[in-house]
């Protein structure tokens, strides 16, 4: 952007150019604006001289006879590991400085200028998103802290659990930062379901381990074998499921590819090595009275 009319008044206002002025920073004498004009296009303001062309240059009290404001468009897009993706944070700051600007305005006819464009459909959406994604994925992390807890009955079992759904969270954020994968409402979406499919992991896992007796390690094995096979049958199912969505090109079914398959890698990973272990350190003792802990009790 350059504004020879906005330069040479921010010159006259710091004293650099010497020129009379009101209360609101405008010239009161023409002839002497010409002339300091002049002066300013061939001095300090050489840069704009090319922007300004005059009836007589010999003559500046003739006037103005045309000049031009230079503005360039610049791209709210920044390039993030050889992909190009939306900068969300300048297109945000350049919205709400539009906005402002305008709300700034008096005396329009109608009362109020309101700046519209096609493009602040998304932007208002970057605006929003993050407070959306804490919003909406801790509200299911809590739903899934709730109803573990409901479920498998036993509250370290479950905050465990609930560790291995937030750890899996965690890690398909970070592996989306390193991928480029903007945040917006595609991903975010993504990132509830995986919510939902990383607890089914980790949970069954935890259920059955209350059901197991002796030591922690043999009922540690106890579940991998009861249940481990199953939980990884399911995870590869789900990959096979989206599979064939890693050949689309639009840009809605890779996220949910590249999501689906962060899922299962780091739900699994959770689920079947990280959950046994912290059990297997620091696991309850199994449900009183179940039906496992009964088996070889003579009958009454």
């Amino acid at each position: 952007y350059r504004n020879w009319a906005a330069a040479f008044k921010d010159a006259c206002g710091s004293g650099a150019v010497k020129l009379a002025m009101d209360a609101d920073g405008y010239a009161t004498n023409q002839a002497e604006y010409y002339e300091k004009l002049m002066e300013f296009s061939k001095t300090s303001g050489a840069r704009y001289a090319g922007d300004i062309v005059w009836v007589n240059e010999a003559d500046p009290q003739q006037g103005i006879a045309a000049t031009k404001i230079a503005a360039e468009l610049r791209s709210v897009k920044k390039t993030v590991g050889g992909q190009t993706t939306p900068d969300a944070d300048s297109a945000v700051e350049a919205m709400d400085s539009i906005r402002k600007l305008c709300d700034a305005q008096t005396g329009l006819p109608g009362g109020k200028c309101v700046p519209y464009t096609a493009d602040f459909l998304t932007w208002e959406t970057f605006k929003i998103i993050k407070q959306e994604m804490f919003l909406s994925t801790g509200l299911c992390l809590a739903a899934v802290l709730v109803i573990t807890m409901v479920l498998i009955a036993h509250p370290l079992t479950s905050i465990l659990v609930f560790i291995c759904v937030v750890m899996t969270i965690v890690d398909i954020l970070g592996c989306m930062h390193m991928w480029g994968l903007a945040i917006d409402s595609v991903s975010v979406i993504q990132l509830v379901i995986a919510v939902g499919l990383s607890v089914d992991y980790a949970a069954h896992v935890g259920h059955n381990f209350m059901l197991q007796t002796g030591t922690r390690e043999e009922r540690v094995v106890a579940t991998l074998g009861d249940v481990g096979a199953a939980v990884l049958c399911g995870a590869i199912s789900t990959f096979l499921g989206v599979m064939l969505l890693v050949l689309s090109k639009s840009y809605v079914f890779r996220v949910l590819f590249q999501t689906f398959f962060l899922t299962v890698v780091f739900g699994l990973a959770h689920g079947l090595l990280l959950l046994p272990a912290l059990l297997s350190l620091i696991g309850p003792a199994s449900y009183k009275g179940s039906s496992k802990a009964k088996v070889g009790e003579p009958a009454a």
